[in-house]
Parts: C-alpha cells; structure tokens; sequence
C-alpha cells in the first residue's frame, strides 16, 4: 500500500518542481508571438495601458537580464524599434528628451549569449519629429479612452 502511494506522490512532487523552469519557456513564447507584431516596427513604450513596445521590453528583459540592468540606469524608452535581420535581432531605444537612441543587438540562434549595446547616438530631427509625434497621437487618443 505505501508502495502505491509513494508512487503518484513522488510524481506529483516531480511536477511541482519543474514548474518554475517553465518561466523562461513562457516568456520565450510570449516574445515570439509579440515579436511578429513588433518586426519592423517603432512602437510607443508606455506601461499604462500596456503597449506592445512596453511588452516587448518586459520580454527582452527576461530574456536578457542584462537589458534590465540598462533599464535601470538609463529609465525606459519612450519609443523603441525591433527589427531581425541575418540572424541578427536589433532593438533600438530611443529617449526623446535626450535625443538620444541606444541600439541593441542578438544572435537569434544563440539566445543565451550577451546582447551587444551601442551609443548613444544622436537622433536627427527628422527621427525626433516623427516619433515625438507618433508620441503626442498615443498620449491624445489615451486620454480620450
């Protein structure tokens, strides 16, 4: 009788503890889907209501801890732009008030490998003009919902 009940319980406790590893898995399909919408794109970062480019900075950061690291000293984007190319992942961060953008960089075959960060570089005006804009349309229709 202990015998056939230690059986399913230890089972159970197997399950139990690999579900955490799942995490990683759930980002990574999370980001994939997200990713599609986001290929080729320039998307306003804002958490309230949740973005897709406020979504897809959450997936970039738990998959590149490192990129949250950044976050941290340099505060969100008010915009970034994703976009993959020869197995290359690029993001770009751009500050607004700074004028400033960061681009970051990933091998899509290796995941796990640091992303390479470059800048900051100046925005041009015209860069500047085209997603202030895109910034004032969002902040206009948000506050009209």
């Amino acid at each position: 009788m202990l015998r056939a009940l230690s059986l399913p319980l230890l089972s159970f406790c197997l399950f139990a503890l690999s579900l955490p590893a799942c995490a990683p898995y759930r980002a990574a399909w999370g980001s994939g889907w997200t990713e599609k919408e986001a290929n080729d794109s320039i998307m306003i970062v804002d958490s309230s209501p949740a973005t897709l480019g406020w979504k897809r900075l959450q997936y970039f950061t738990t998959l590149h801890p490192e990129f949250g690291t950044f976050l941290k000293q340099f505060g969100t984007p008010d915009c970034i732009a994703e976009t993959t190319h020869s197995r290359q992942h690029y993001l770009v961060a751009y500050y607004l008030n700074n004028r400033q953008a960061y681009s970051f960089r990933n091998n899509t075959k290796a995941i796990s490998q640091p992303i390479e960060v470059a800048g900051p570089y100046p925005m041009s005006p015209k860069e500047y003009r085209l997603l202030r804009s895109l910034q004032k349309d969002f902040e206009r229709s948000s506050s009209t919902d």
